[in-house]
């Protein structure tokens, strides 16, 4: 009976340093320089504890911030001048004719945000990176990030614009982030 217990504590005491061991090594292993943990973000020596993160681990950028910050700012533009234009067209004490006015405004809008969308999905679709675009009236900017822009892919921006509105090559500018 006692080499039986003495066996159980043994097998026991064996399972415990095996798994202890194992602790240790795993241990080892993901803490060691360069090894990340499968899916775990990159850790450099430039992090900030307090930089937002994206789900999927990688860090803000001062670039995507800009980029997310001047689409915001783009949006709320397009929507205060659709709202001003909305309350004219809906006001009956505003004479017919301005109503008329505020109507077509109101469609040109429409037409450059949807022209705005359809060339920064395309470029960004074409080159691989974020973009921006902006179009008014008779010229249009597309902002780039840092290191993107080539003379290949400035010939493709502006052979996507001009097939795809009616601005001519010489009113597009191409900007590239500092």
């Amino acid at each position: 009976m006692k080499s039986r217990i003495l066996k159980k504590r043994q097998i026991a005491a064996g399972a415990a340093a095996v798994a202890l061991c194992t602790a240790v090594f795993l241990n080892w292993y993901y803490t060691k320089q360069g090894t990340n943990l499968p899916d775990a973000p990159e850790v450099t020596s430039e992090v900030n504890l307090g930089d937002a993160q994206y789900v999927n681990g990688t860090n803000v950028t001062n670039e995507s911030d800009y980029f997310t910050s001047a689409e915001i700012n783009r949006s709320k533009a397009h929507d205060t001048a659709k709202e001003y234009l909305e309350a004219i067209v809906s006001d009956e004490s505003v004479d017919a004719e301005e109503r008329e006015e505020a109507k077509k405004k109101l469609l040109e809008i429409s037409n450059e945000i949807k022209t705005e969308a359809d060339i920064q999905n395309l470029i960004t679709a074409k080159l691989n990176c974020k973009c921006l675009v902006t179009l008014n009236e008779s010229s249009l900017e597309v902002i780039l990030p840092k290191g993107v822009l080539t003379d290949d892919k400035l010939i493709t921006i502006k052979d996507i614009v001009t097939s795809n509105s009616n601005v001519s090559s010489d009113n597009i500018t191409v900007i590239e982030l500092k």
